[in-house]
């Protein structure tokens, strides 16, 4: 039998028979009602509740005490480290607390998502959607709650909400200098960059950085690499990011780089048409 874990939020626990016996735990309250009050409880099953304490501004784990600032993140914490996870995967050892988190994975891990469009299978969800809205112009659409401003990805909005509106959420500030981010992963990236004690240096100056590749990316500023080209002015760059952003220069939108020569074009449709002429063969 398959037992479901139930979430809930609590502000304290006790038992309501012996309301002056303090209880700290679920694993104490199921103990206190067995031996005390003679209830029958199977062991086997664990105990199968999930305690929240719930709070706008920061969730704490009442059985670990790490923080967080959303629901989501606390309820992945909760799943990874504090459910037993006892349907295993034989593909790559993951496990996972049901049969129906299994399947999802095997599925999104071991099989992939496929296109509805062309068929292609891609690795990762995300990666899914970039294509989309690469080779198929579907583009989602993230909408500002504060004003009309919309954007092609999640990110965006929440980068235009923590420094248009100031929405603190979206403001991480670091813990060692001035620096504030829009998203965690961000900060997690400026702390290992500059407050780390890890170091790759750079043998041509004195660059050092915590994260690998961000060395081979700051030695083409030294070699003068810049193979992405603008394909209306053709002005090159070294990053696709910065190909990217000059675009807006041509429309006002961000453009598009062309994955196979890393040509830069105004829209999705120029970067299609590019594709089909100029890389037919290389799409067989």
């Amino acid at each position: 039998m398959d037992y479901v874990p139930v979430k809930i939020d609590v502000s304290e626990i006790g038992c309501k028979f012996c309301p002056e016996v303090h209880i700290r735990t679920f694993d104490e309250l199921v103990a206190h009602i067995v031996s005390v009050h003679d209830e029958d409880y199977d062991y086997t099953a664990g105990v199968c509740l999930l305690p929240f304490i719930l709070d706008k501004s920061v969730m704490t784990c009442v059985i670990c005490e790490k923080q967080f600032d959303n629901f989501t993140s606390i309820m992945s914490h909760m799943n990874k480290e504090h459910i037993a996870h006892s349907h295993v995967c034989q593909i790559c050892g993951l496990s996972f607390i049901n049969m129906i988190r299994l399947n999802r994975h095997i599925n999104s891990s071991h099989v992939g998502y496929k296109c509805t469009l062309c068929n292609k299978v891609f690795v990762t969800y995300n990666k899914l959607e970039v294509h989309k809205s690469r080779m198929h112009g579907q583009v989602k659409t993230h909408f500002c709650s504060l004003c009309s401003s919309s954007f092609e990805s999640n990110y965006q909005m929440k980068v235009h909400m923590g420094k248009v509106h100031n929405v603190e959420k979206y403001r991480i500030k670091c813990e060692h200098c001035p620096k504030i981010c829009t998203t965690k992963g961000a900060m997690v990236l400026h702390v290992k960059s500059l407050h780390s004690d890890v170091r790759y240096e750079c043998d041509m100056c004195d660059y050092k950085t915590a994260i690998k590749w961000m060395i081979k990316l700051h030695q083409r500023k030294h070699f003068g690499e810049r193979s992405y080209a603008c394909s209306i002015c053709e002005r090159k760059f070294g990053r696709s990011s910065n190909l990217r952003a000059h675009l807006k220069v041509h429309t006002g939108q961000i453009g598009r780089v062309c994955r196979y020569c890393r040509r830069g074009f105004i829209d999705q449709t120029s970067l299609e048409t590019h594709i089909t002429e100029v890389h037919y063969f290389d799409q067989e």
